[in-house]
């Protein structure tokens, strides 16, 4: 009985320290799905646009009565909420050395106005069914080809930026993507996006990667605008390395800008909120 005690003991020290190894241990995060797989994409968005004149609240969303004029300031604020899912698939075709050539389809599409969960919903055609092109890069970066890309497409696959590491990455390991981005409402201005993701733990056999990911988005004024735009972006995605696909993000985009108004009109302080959510399986 003792004896069968102490192998069981080793046993379970033996696993432990398996487990340690293969944690301790950098793995490849690649997006490189198998030729001839599909995989069906849900994504979830919910906008809502809060605009404010200025003196009202703070980025931070702290008490909006700090005096009698922000309270009557307040008084003006409207907010607006817009919902969006999209159920898509995607076709790997062909595999290159640091990319994969996919097909993309756009099924349907549900919107609504008001509040997640309740409001007007409605279930539309999308803007195009035809298969569109596209080139996904092995750390996830997007260039959309041939094809008349619908709106859904665009929005699911168009904007995709680089998010995996091209290097090997250890548990507790960050690595940074910048990305230029077009700023709403300003025609020809751009923002900046830096985002660290971090490698935060790994799954049993280390099929399955957790990465968490924090951001920060700016304008450097380059473009000779004089653009008052700030935000910042926090989320978490699941990796699934035998699929060879990011199957789980979820992600919250908090964006404030100054849209300016006419000499004789007052200037509104906007606060835009983007909460996405992106599901991936190779089952419908």
């Amino acid at each position: 009985m003792a004896s069968r005690l102490r192998r069981g003991l080793v046993a379970a020290v033996g696993l432990l320290l398996t487990s340690a190894t293969v944690g301790a241990q950098p793995v490849l995060l690649q997006i490189r799905p198998r030729i001839g797989d599909t995989l069906y994409v849900k994504l979830e968005q919910q906008v809502e646009m809060t605009g404010m004149p200025p003196g009202c609240g703070d980025q931070q969303g702290a008490s909006r009565t700090r005096s009698t004029a922000a309270s009557a300031a307040c008084a003006n604020v409207r907010t607006v909420n817009t919902g969006m899912e999209v159920f898509s698939r995607a076709i790997a075709r062909r595999s290159m050395r640091d990319a994969t050539d996919m097909l993309a389809i756009t099924d349907s599409v549900r919107t609504s106005v008001g509040k997640r969960g309740g409001g007007q919903r409605t279930t539309r055609q999308p803007t195009s069914r035809t298969p569109v092109e596209i080139r996904i890069s092995s750390d996830g970066g997007v260039e959309i080809g041939a094809g008349p890309a619908s709106d859904e497409i665009r929005t699911l696959f168009g904007q995709m930026p680089p998010t995996l590491s091209r290097k090997s990455v250890a548990v507790g390991e960050k690595w940074i993507h910048e990305m230029r981005v077009p700023l709403v409402g300003e025609p020809g201005a751009t923002g900046r996006v830096r985002t660290t993701f971090q490698l935060d733990s790994l799954g049993r056999n280390a099929d399955i990667a957790y990465i968490s990911m924090r951001g920060m988005l700016s304008h450097d004024h380059s473009d000779g605008s004089d653009s008052e735009t700030s935000g910042s972006l926090a989320g978490r995605m699941r990796f699934d390395r035998r699929l060879g696909w990011i199957t789980e993000t979820h992600a919250t985009i908090d964006v404030w800008s100054v849209l300016k108004s006419p000499p004789a009109g007052q200037a509104m302080r906007v606060h835009t909120r983007v909460v996405q959510s992106l599901r991936v399986s190779n089952a419908p």
